[in-house]
């Protein structure tokens, strides 16, 4: 129970983190996920015992694995040698260098472990740097090259790691016996990786083969196979971390040459991964977070401000390695690119991009509590707290200055290019975009409308016309839109207003009863009272009224059910209230729109169509009722293909005549598509 009650608390802590993160996005929400893990552990005393045995196991494995997974291999290809650079070369130099600097400037750090602080810092995080990127206008190479690099550099730096805290742990280090088993771990967990890789990708061909192409099987075994291959490899005494990623890479490029690899796994698959990776993450920093506190229960011999200048001295001296270590790959790249030059800018742009994050900090959160003959590890609470206040630092600083070195981002063009050099006019935003794009769409299902589909014309029509509206708050200026939602406003007041006056002649008439016509008039004063969403569209007065709908609507069912009447007569009275006051809205809204103050007013002629569509729609509904609705799935079916359609239709036109940029058309392409994935997998369901 207690384990089930920590998962659910660090989720909740991620969650709220990523809200955070949502309000405040030029904070990476890392950040935030260490916040609230340290404010729990501080006022709720809350501490969670880790087993470092499997944190590697639990953390790592799948992370890498889902890096190595979704390996970009052209952007990577192509940077090959600065990847490698970085990842392998650049790990070893600061493993070395940096271990000795740090016991040099720490001296209350033996060497092994100094070593080890280095190793585990030498890893990036592509995550967190992708998180300020946006401000910070990074070129795509950069981003590229952290991504690249972060992939080997986490193997690399987690198997020196290993050494050196396995070298503190025991006590003793030989160089020779510690090179001959980083070689023997290496090319293991290359073997061992290797040989997963290619026996896993037999048995999905084997269940191809036999029939068997279910998604949700394939996904498990994606999930379950970083455990595996990490499991085998530590069994032999080789590297997990290796293994994992040789072996998901293998796994990866196997796929770009499987017929049976459908575009369904490959979307669950990265969703899955997605959502997997989203908690694992977090949960490291939340649990860096409530680990912090015991971090600085420090040695008496170490004080807090002591430690944090030591921290802030271990930040530097990575720092300094990666700026030197690029400027100078810059001047050895000058002999083979002579239209290079070598930038303290670029080398800077680097070092700062070299933020730590969740790799590290697993890394750091499995060492060990005590070492082989039983005696505490030498200075964990140090290593410990050097390694977060680094990370957060690393952080910090790349928030404040990558927008400053980075700059605004210019579009460059390939020298001796002959294409033009000119920018092509993009004439609209991506909500002003989707908004012509949903238009086509209702006009399109509209031209299908007949008398046997227009019950579900309408319904589509009525969400679609929801969209649009939404959309065109976010684009269009408050001094245009106001009028015209005033104007909607007044219209729809008067269209109420011709209900209520429907209802009172129904009851003259004595066609409905008293009930009906005192519960349809509180309906059409809550519609009143609810117009203001026109303006404000606050999501939380919204869900409100539609709880209060939602209980107002059950307690008429019961107040049906126990009146003296028949049920069935009543629900036909309400059935006849709602048609006949629906149908006069109708009349009266189409012969306002053709007055002279309809048209002095800013009245939009598409919201008063939104309006009569919305009032057929109820017509229709109350004219088929439910078993209607009910067998008509398959036409709605066929008339939101239609609507998809039409709007993958309008998007290439856009994208012709140049009226949006490649990437907006990407973006709504991808709505579009995975809109359609939701209805097909509703219809299969």
């Amino acid at each position: 129970m207690a384990l089930l009650q920590t998962v659910v608390g660090l989720t909740f802590l991620v969650v709220l983190g990523n809200v955070l993160g949502y309000f405040f996005k030029k904070v990476p929400v890392s950040l935030f996920q260490i916040a609230l893990g340290l404010l729990v552990a501080v006022f709720l005393n809350i501490k969670i015992e880790l087993d470092t045995e499997w944190f590697l196991l639990l953390f790592i494995a799948p992370l890498l694995y889902s890096d190595a997974w979704r390996f970009p291999k052209k952007e990577l290809w192509e940077l090959r040698g600065p990847i490698f650079g970085n990842a392998i070369l650049l790990v070893f130099i600061t493993t070395i260098v940096g271990g000795f600097l740090i016991y040099w400037m720490v001296p209350e750090l033996p060497l092994p472990v100094a070593l080890a602080i280095a190793a585990i810092l030498s890893p990036t995080d592509p995550v967190a740097v992708s998180a300020i990127a946006s401000q910070a206008k990074l070129p795509p190479s950069i981003m590229h090259l952290v991504a690249g690099e972060s992939l080997i550099n986490d193997a690399s730096g987690l198997v020196g790691f290993k050494f050196a805290v396995a070298a503190a742990t025991a006590g003793t280090f030989s160089l020779w016996q510690a090179t001959g088993e980083f070689f023997y771990v290496s090319i293991m967990g290359t073997l061992v990786g290797a040989l997963m890789g290619f026996f896993l990708n037999m048995i999905g061909d084997w269940l191809s083969a036999h029939g068997n192409n279910d998604v949700s099987l394939r996904v498990v075994l994606q999930l379950f196979t970083p455990f595996l291959v990490y499991i085998l490899a530590e069994e032999i005494h080789a590297s997990g971390v290796i293994a994992v990623v040789v072996a998901a890479i293998i796994l990866n490029i196997h796929t770009k040459h499987d017929v049976d690899y459908t575009g369904e796994l490959h979307v669950i698959g990265i969703n899955t991964w997605n959502v997997f990776g989203y908690l694992l993450n977090g949960y490291i920093f939340v649990i860096l977070g409530i680990e912090l506190p015991l971090a600085t229960h420090l040695s008496e011999v170490i004080s807090l401000p002591m430690a944090l200048l030591y921290s802030v001295v271990t930040w530097l001296i990575i720092f300094g390695i990666r700026v030197i270590w690029t400027y100078v790959s810059q001047w050895v790249r000058l002999k083979n690119h002579k239209n290079e030059t070598a930038s303290w800018r670029v080398a800077f742009t680097s070092g700062l991009t070299g933020v730590r994050g969740a790799v590290t900090m697993a890394g750091v959160l499995s060492v060990p509590l005590v070492t082989d003959s039983g005696a505490p590890f030498p200075q964990r609470a140090l290593m410990l707290f050097i390694a977060a206040i680094t990370i957060i630092l690393s952080l910090i600083m790349a928030i404040v200055l990558l927008p400053i070195i980075g700059g605004e981002k210019k579009t460059q063009v390939p020298p001796g290019s002959t294409k033009a050099k000119a920018r092509v006019a993009q004439h609209m935003s991506e909500p002003r975009a989707r908004v012509y794009v949903l238009q086509s769409a209702v006009r399109e299902i509209e031209a299908r409308r007949r008398e046997s589909n227009q019950a579900v014309v309408y319904d589509i029509i009525r969400r679609y016309q929801s969209q649009i509206r939404q959309l065109q708050l976010q684009f269009m200026k408050a001094d245009k839109m106001s009028p015209i939602l005033d104007a909607e406003m007044s219209l729809r007041e008067f269209a109420l207003e011709t209900e209520r006056g429907a209802i009172q002649r129904l009851l003259v008439d004595e066609r409905i009863s008293p009930l009906v016509f005192a519960s349809e008039g509180r309906r059409i004063d809550r519609a009143e009272s609810e117009l203001d969403d026109l303006v404000t569209h606050d999501r939380g007065k919204r869900t409100w009224r539609q709880l209060r709908r939602f209980f107002t609507g059950f307690g008429r069912m019961v107040r049906v059910w126990l009146s003296d009447d028949s049920s069935d007569k009543l629900l036909s009275e309400y059935q006849l209230a709602r048609h006949e006051a629906s149908k006069e809205a109708i009349a009266a809204i189409s012969k306002y729109i053709s007055t002279d103050e309809a048209q002095k007013s800013h009245l939009d002629q598409t919201a008063a169509y939104n309006l009569i569509i919305m009032y057929r729609s109820q017509i229709e509904r109350e004219r088929h009722g439910q078993a209607g609705v009910q067998n008509s799935e398959a036409l709605k079916m066929e008339l939101e293909l239609v609507g998809l359609n039409a709007q993958r239709e309008a998007v290439q036109h856009l994208t012709e005549a140049h009226f949006i940029s490649g990437t907006t058309s990407l973006d709504i392409r991808q709505n579009i598509n995975f809109t359609e994935a939701g209805m097909l997998t509703n219809l299969e369901e």
